[in-house]
């Protein structure tokens, strides 16, 4: 191709460089990935430059550096400092991580005022891990005053994204009933989703309730394959429980076999 006809896209590529295009985010990614690989030193070095010409991505991963003390000593400070330029570009991963360094008191003034402000941005841009602290927030009125009706809409934005422990939150606060109307049939439902996204403690309240029809039907087959999910992640009460439904099912070996681990 003569040189003419290249120029274009020679000047299109350079301009897509410039602006923080093609080749920069390539290495960001690239550094991102041996952070994940745990190659602190080798992904500092890569991302360093980027971090200092204003990328969000590479400033945030810097903080996490610096806040989990990978490359030398935990610095809290400098981790705040590279999370809030990345914060201030809206990057929700560090808007939410700002959350925390306020509401935790690391490496800044304690401010759960200025925390919740920091969780509301960075769950606006998408973070579930954010909607499920101001779900907790609300809920337990820290640094506020008790907002049910906030918390559960937090949660259930959690849930939606399939968030384990927000759907468990939601459950329980039906199961409960401590702050609104107690509802088994909704509580089942919440359970389930936490218990099929992995949540041990909800596979075992799911095993009770089917056991004992609270919220759906009596199913013993049901209850026992809820009961073994919690069981075999080491749930001592579903183990118990596991075992005695299979002592009076007549199978002895099998229930005496879950009986023993759960002291």
């Amino acid at each position: 191709m003569p040189l003419l006809r290249r120029l274009p896209i020679l000047l299109l590529l350079i301009s897509s460089w410039l602006s923080g295009g093609i080749i920069p985010q390539h290495e960001i990614e690239r550094g991102v990935s041996l952070f994940k690989s745990k190659k602190f030193h080798t992904s500092f070095k890569l991302l360093k430059p980027y971090a200092d010409q204003g990328y969000p991505k590479a400033q945030f991963t810097i903080g996490l550096l610096y806040d989990m003390g990978s490359i030398a000593k935990t610095d809290k400070r400098k981790a705040v400092l590279w999370y809030r330029k990345a914060a201030e570009q809206g990057l929700a991963e560090a808007e939410y991580d700002m959350g925390v360094m306020y509401s935790k008191g690391e490496g800044i003034g304690k401010d759960l005022e200025i925390a919740l402000t920091w969780y509301l941005k960075s769950a606006t841009h998408g973070s579930k891990h954010a909607m499920y602290n101001l779900g907790v927030i609300y809920e337990r009125g820290y640094g506020i005053e008790q907002n049910l009706t906030k918390a559960m809409h937090w949660y259930k934005k959690a849930a939606s994204l399939q968030m384990a422990k927000a759907a468990y939150n939601i459950a329980t606060l039906y199961y409960r009933g401590s702050y609104i109307p107690k509802d088994l049939s909704q509580a089942f439902i919440h359970y389930h989703q936490a218990a099929k996204l992995g949540h041990t403690e909800a596979s075992f309240t799911l095993g009770y309730m089917i056991e004992h029809g609270e919220g759906t039907e009596k199913n013993l087959k049901k209850a026992k394959f809820w009961y073994k999910e919690a069981a075999i992640n080491g749930h001592k009460h579903a183990r118990k429980n596991l075992g005695l439904i299979l002592k009076k099912e007549g199978k002895h070996k099998e229930g005496d076999y879950w009986l023993q681990r759960s002291k």
